[in-house]
C-alpha cells in the first residue's frame, strides 16, 4: 500500500453517494474525505465517472484466473488473489473443498505463507481460511469431487485449526 494516496470521484458512503469527492489515505487508513480539494502535493487518482468504494470481502472462494487454492502452491494463491483484487475484492477467505488430508495441509500452508509474507503485489489480503470441505454429507457434495469427501474426523480438523490462525501485524 502506498504511504500516501488521494482519490477523486464519486464516493460511495453507507447511505449515499458523495459526488465529486476526495479521499485521502495515509499509511493504509482513510485520513480525510470531502468535496473540497485537499492541499496535496502528490498525484491525484481521478476516477472520472467511476466510483470510489470500500473493497469487497469474499468469504467463500475456491480460486480464480485458472488457479485453484486446492493446488496447494503459493503461486496459485497469488494468481487467484491478484485476479480478485483487479475486480475490487480486497480481502479474501480461500475455501477448502474435498481432498486428502495432505491436499488440505498443502492448501492451508500455501495460504498461510502468502498471508504471512503479503505485499500489495500478491493481490487481495487473506483474512482467514474458510474450512468448508471435505466434510460434506454424502448426498450434499454438489459440484465438488466425491473423491476426498468424508465424514468429519476431529483429529484431522483439530490439527488444522491448531495452526497459527492470526496473521502477524506489520
Amino acid at each position: 500500500m502506498p504511504p500516501r494516496l488521494c482519490l477523486h470521484g464519486n464516493l460511495i458512503l453507507p447511505d449515499a453517494v458523495l459526488d465529486d469527492a476526495y479521499v485521502v489515505a495515509l499509511n493504509g487508513r482513510i485520513a480525510a474525505i470531502g468535496q473540497e480539494r485537499p492541499s496535496w502535493d502528490g498525484p491525484v487518482i481521478e476516477t472520472g465517472d467511476g466510483y470510489i468504494s470500500p473493497g469487497f470481502v469474499d468469504i467463500h472462494v475456491h480460486g480464480g484466473a485458472g488457479s485453484d487454492y486446492m493446488d496447494g502452491m503459493a503461486q496459485a494463491v497469488r494468481t487467484a488473489n491478484r485476479a480478485h483484487l483487479r475486480h475490487g475484492t480486497t480481502t479474501i477467505f480461500p475455501t477448502t473443498t474435498t481432498g486428502s488430508p495432505e491436499q488440505l495441509d498443502r492448501m492451508i500452508r500455501a495460504c498461510m505463507d502468502v498471508r504471512d509474507h503479503w505485499s500489495l503485489a500478491d493481490g487481495a489480503r487473506i483474512g482467514g481460511i474458510h474450512f468448508y470441505g471435505p466434510y460434506f454429507a454424502e448426498d450434499k457434495v454438489g459440484c465438488h469431487s466425491v473423491k476426498g469427501r468424508r465424514d468429519p474426523v476431529p483429529e484431522e480438523y483439530r490439527r488444522f485449526f491448531s495452526l497459527r490462525a492470526v496473521p502477524r501485524r506489520r
